[in-house]
């Protein structure tokens, strides 16, 4: 019996893995996001130079052989930060959207599953939340717990929490009436085993979706926060933040803010386009 499911879900994977492949867009989005994997991992095989190695000597050079994307005022090597900036930005991305999908899929899954007082408690709270642009939702969490690396995670995280509950709370209501939970709740199984064995797994299309969508928008809210100085603090090369220093010197050294703005737009293109590749390649509408 284990063997059969085991090859039914083998074949599930390929059929999604085939599904997928067919998008070229989102091949290419998993190819330069798995590019930004490798600098995040290893950014000082990559990178020529340390994020904070300053010789003003060498400040403001334009690209070249030795200075790939130039030096900044302080003749820090900008290739260098941008590669190390790949590590800042991809964990605020992953650990951010890690609290928002964890704290949705409970408040979903409370609010879907019972009903009633819990689901009207529950989504009057999430249509406050939504009620309140992400971004000021963010800057007044930092703003009241102070400027840090965790702090930018959870505000930003918190922020993302009611766009997973509501996606969650639609799923669990689209199957919680399905025959096999209703086969489930007759065994003696109880409301949490239900929730976790037999709703949440055949939930996680929209849920994968969403986090992946997610984290595009977390780097992108953490970039913004930096950028108006709530976010990650100089020296750390966090590519909002390159752009803040670098704004003052936009109209003589273009190459300061081009290349960590690219960074931010190829990163949230690419996040994009894996996104919507997983979307039609996990919607069994979308077979083919």
């Amino acid at each position: 019996m284990s063997d059969t499911v085991s090859m039914k879900k083998r074949g599930q994977f390929k059929e999604t893995w085939r599904r997928f492949t067919k998008n070229k867009g989102a091949v290419i989005g998993l190819g330069f996001i798995a590019l930004l994997a490798v600098c995040a991992l290893i950014p000082s095989v990559i990178a020529p130079y340390g994020f904070d190695d300053q010789l003003l000597s060498r400040r403001f050079q334009s690209p070249s052989g030795a200075h790939l994307f130039g030096t900044d005022e302080y003749g820090r090597d900008i290739f260098s930060r941008v590669v190390y900036g790949c590590r800042i930005s991809l964990t605020l991305g992953l650990v951010s959207v890690t609290i928002s999908c964890a704290l949705g899929i409970v408040l979903g899954c409370v609010a879907g599953y019972y009903g009633k007082v819990a689901d009207n408690v529950i989504m009057r709270v999430i249509d406050v939340m939504l009620s309140i642009p992400n971004i000021l939702l963010a800057v007044s969490i930092v703003a009241a717990l102070g400027t840090s690396f965790f702090n930018l995670m959870l505000a930003i995280g918190i922020g993302a929490v009611p766009g997973y509950a509501r996606v969650v709370r639609a799923a669990i209501l689209s199957v919680k009436e399905q025959e096999y939970i209703e086969a489930a709740r007759s065994n003696g199984a109880s409301d949490l085993r239900i929730i976790v064995s037999h709703i949440v797994p055949n939930c996680m299309a929209p849920i994968i979706v969403q986090a992946t969508m997610s984290i595009a928008s977390a780097v992108l809210s953490a970039a913004g926060m930096s950028f108006i100085g709530l976010g990650i603090m100089p020296p750390t090369p966090e590519w909002g933040s390159m752009l803040s220093s670098g704004r003052a010197y936009i109209r003589d050294y273009w190459y300061v803010v081009t290349f960590p703005g690219l960074a931010i737009m190829l990163t949230v293109f690419s996040i994009n386009l894996l996104g919507d590749g997983l979307r039609d390649a996990l919607d069994p509408r979308l077979k083919s």
